[in-house]
């Protein structure tokens, strides 16, 4: 039987993208818990996870880490008003993302994962809409780890504990649209894959190397023949 292939992707542009929910949602949580006006105005988040967003806004607003216990009084009021915000957002699924992961899905020795910052929950209501959620039934999140490298990490974890054996970092595919995932990616001895659906250009991707750039999931000949290199 072959080795386990196992994909790791990232959410926000890489599989979804939900026009501005998760920057409403956090930047009303943010407001009614601690009393900031526009909290995310002053960062990019992309990239980031969610703890460590938490952590720049704070140390911007007032100099310091955030406190345990008013991040977990954000983050819960977060995911209040992320559901409703799901409920009416401009909600957009990648190009080629689903027919790839319904392809994928049903290949013996492929195991598709999450790895993002998002928290779990958030995570879930964002991919919930799309009914995109059965096709990861684990994965690496920002509520397990502050670090992206040590989410993925804990996302590998996952799945070797799933298939019983340890996955050899050659057959990990991190999957992402931003440089953090890149440099996560490699941080773990994973091959990368970089997708320009979010902010940043095939360009801008292409200098921090990652084993293949493309445009979207659409590109169906280029990520197939990345596949057959693994294979």
């Amino acid at each position: 039987m072959p080795e386990t292939i196992l994909w790791l992707f990232d959410l926000d542009g890489t599989l979804i993208r939900t026009h501005g929910a998760g920057v409403r949602a956090m930047n009303r949580a943010f407001l009614e818990i601690m009393g900031w006006q526009e909290a995310l105005a002053e960062i990019s988040p992309a990239g980031l996870t969610d703890p460590i967003i938490a952590h720049r806004i704070s140390r911007i607003k007032r100099g310091a880490d955030m406190l345990a216990d008013e991040m977990q009084r954000v983050f819960e009021l977060y995911l209040k008003h992320l559901e409703a915000e799901m409920s009416i957002a401009d909600y957009e699924v990648m190009p080629g993302i689903t027919p790839f992961l319904e392809e994928q899905v049903d290949v013996p020795n492929v195991m598709l994962g999450l790895g993002t910052g998002n928290l779990e929950a958030g995570a879930r209501l964002k991919l919930e809409p799309a009914g995109l959620n059965r096709f990861f039934p684990f994965g690496g999140f920002g509520s397990d780890a502050r670090e992206r490298s040590e989410l993925l990490s804990i996302g590998v974890a996952k799945a070797g504990n799933l298939v019983g054996a340890r996955i050899p970092a050659e057959r990990i595919i991190v999957v992402g649209d931003t440089p953090h995932d890149i440099n996560a990616g490699r941080a773990i001895g994973a091959r990368t894959l970089a997708v320009a659906t979010g902010p940043f250009s095939q360009a801008e991707l292409m200098k921090y190397q990652p084993d293949l750039t493309i445009e979207d999931f659409t590109e169906e000949e280029a990520v197939k023949n990345f596949i057959r290199k693994i294979r």
